[in-house]
């Protein structure tokens, strides 16, 4: 292992103790082995600088990378197609929820709601929740936060503040899963999966802790899995044995946009220790107005979430969550029908040329994404493919692996109206690398 990313992290965490616990490790018999003894007392003398630097000295010596993802994005050509970002960009928005946000005006939608969210919002996901997984809710259960980064956020940092310690994330994954414990010094551990993307239930239970915190996320981001009912059974049913103490957080943002075999479940269905974050980014095509929440069945955990947020977001935006009742309520259950034909039919099309390259792949039916392994054509890293094909003339936007933990593979969008286009690009792309 090289040192850098130790010189690296000092920067990142201005902390020497982060430096120390790791030269205890090497002497441990960690990497010692490739890091001498030298460097490390450098670095202790650099991390001793850092400490004497003032605000702008530190600013000036500390590099803040983009994510991946955004990275890509913003490296694309003004004549790209973007299959990067993750929102229905281009999806017509039902006029419900304009006409709710237009008529909150005159009910109030200018001022502050509770800290916890707009009560007839609340309950109205309390509702859809009980009937999902068949437990009685109310609004006491449900904190309305601004989207589900916020809800995971606001999670992780309660449950730390109240005691926990480790956090298991799957080992292909939404990058805030990682990044957002780390910042609160939980100690982030990656539990594995399948060749199909399903989880390790084998390798999960041999490192699960009875006070831990697990996330979970189906469907997924960047895979496109669906976990079936007998899965989710098998997960609650190793929860149920082996999590006492700790939590599931089930990240379900994508449950309505299931466009192929059965129906999503809650995994709260099955484990009643479950922390549910969603929202209606994702089945409304309305990312840009943030909203999400939090479903427990624990009232005075609720209540905590409430107290942690409130300091953050006071209260999220009244609008908004006027604008998100008539999805919740299943009133736009049309539109969303329609995305999800589009977005099976552009799933096809990726699938066919996939087909044609004899690229490796797992069939998705679930959010808008298919996970490719790539390496076989452009490299083990694929984040110089994307970054290469997205700044390019005529080019197209797709997000290396890296970004979830998985360089070998590409996430390829299916929320699009030009994909057949893309595709060529993408193909072309692809053979002339």
């Amino acid at each position: 292992m090289s040192c850098l990313p130790t010189f690296t992290s000092i920067f990142r965490n201005e902390r020497t103790q982060l430096l120390d616990r790791r030269v205890k490790y090497w002497h441990s018999g960690g990497h010692f082995y490739s890091c001498p003894l030298f460097f490390v007392q450098k670095a202790l003398i650099f991390a001793k600088k850092v400490n004497y630097m003032n605000i702008d000295e530190r600013i000036a010596n500390t590099h803040f990378p983009l994510p991946a993802i955004r990275e890509v994005n913003q490296s694309k050509h003004s004549t790209g197609i973007s299959l990067g970002l993750g929102e229905l960009k281009n999806f017509e928005v039902d006029d419900q929820i304009y006409s709710a946000m237009c008529n909150s005006w005159k009910n109030g939608g200018a001022a502050y709601t509770q800290n916890a969210g707009l009560p007839q919002l609340r309950m109205a996901v309390a509702q859809r929740q009980q009937e999902q997984d068949g437990h009685i809710y109310d609004e006491e259960n449900v904190v309305i936060t601004v989207g589900v980064q916020n809800a995971i956020y606001t999670s992780i940092k309660t449950l730390k503040k109240l005691g926990a310690k480790r956090i298991l994330i799957p080992s292909i994954h939404f990058g805030i899963y990682k990044k957002i414990p780390a910042e609160f010094d939980l100690e982030v551990h990656c539990y594995p999966l399948s060749d199909d993307f399903s989880i390790d239930t084998v390798g999960l239970e041999a490192m699960l802790l009875p006070d831990d915190i697990v996330i979970i996320n189906s469907p997924s981001n960047p895979t496109g899995i669906v976990f079936s009912n007998d899965h989710l059974e098998e997960l609650g049913a190793l929860f149920r044995k082996k999590l006492s103490n700790g939590y599931v957080i089930a990240d379900e943002i994508y449950g309505a946009l299931v466009y192929d075999g059965a129906p999503f479940t809650s995994f709260s269905k099955y484990f009643d220790r479950t922390i549910v974050a969603d929202g209606i980014s994702k089945s409304g095509a309305v990312a840009g107005l943030r909203v999400g929440w939090l479903i427990t069945r624990n009232k005075q955990l609720a209540k905590a979430f409430t107290s942690n947020n409130a300091s953050v977001i006071s209260a999220p935006p009244t609008v908004n969550q006027y604008a998100a009742i008539p999805v919740v309520e299943g009133k736009t259950q049309n539109t969303i029908s329609r995305y999800n034909s589009i977005l099976k039919a552009n799933r096809d099309e990726v699938v066919q040329l996939l087909e044609e390259l004899n690229i490796p792949y797992n069939l998705p039916r679930g959010s808008f994404y298919i996970f490719p392994k790539l390496d076989q054509i452009v490299g083990t890293s694929t984040k110089s493919f994307c970054m290469d094909t997205a700044s390019k003339e005529n080019g197209v936007v797709v997000i290396p692996g890296i970004a979830f933990g998985a360089k070998e593979y590409i996430r390829i969008s299916l929320a699009t109206n030009q994909m057949k286009e893309a595709l060529i690009r993408l193909k072309k792309s692809i053979l002339n690398y």
